[in-house]
């Protein structure tokens, strides 16, 4: 029985091999773990493939500091 390796096949697979994904995605995900400080990323699943990634960050301001600056 032969099987594919993850770089004949251009994807990287899980721990269980069940789930193979696309190098782009790995990249785009990497670079937006790095670039989150506070937020979310989300992945959008159709059909059990990885359509979309979203990145959704959050600023949040100290309302205290923020009425004290405008007195």
């Amino acid at each position: 029985m032969s099987h594919s390796s993850p770089a004949s096949t251009g994807t990287h697979a899980g721990p269980d091999d069940a789930l193979p994904l696309p190098q782009a995605l790995l990249r785009e995900l990497r670079q937006a773990l790095r670039a989150i400080r506070y937020g979310a990323i989300e992945l959008v699943i159709h059909d059990g493939r990885v359509v979309q990634l979203e990145r959704r960050e959050k600023v949040r301001f100290d309302i205290e500091v923020t009425e004290h600056r405008q007195q």
